[in-house]
């Protein structure tokens, strides 16, 4: 990339609600979403990469597997039927 400082336009179609809550996510962060694209954009050149990783699991299965990478913060039962006995409420 040339250190050249030029100036060209994005133009995209989002969901007006998630552009409002990137906005927002942005601007806690101290940058505009403008900012927030060229740094994604920027990382994705620089690693030949998308800056994360795509899935297809639901988000629900995805928190989980986060908890479980914390084990402290996980119940733990000595029994099958402790277990089921906490999750049939």
């Amino acid at each position: 990339m040339s250190t050249e400082k030029r100036e060209a336009q994005l133009s995209i179609r989002i969901d007006p609600t998630l552009k409002e809550a990137a906005q927002n996510v942005a601007k806690d962060m101290g940058m505009d979403l403008s900012a927030a694209v060229n740094m994604f954009l920027v990382k994705m050149v620089k690693d030949h990469a998308l800056p994360f990783t795509p899935t297809s699991l639901p988000a629900e299965t995805l928190q989980a597997l986060k908890e479980a990478k914390n084990s402290a913060i996980l119940t733990k039962y000595r029994t099958p039927d402790a277990m089921w006995k906490d999750l049939v409420v």
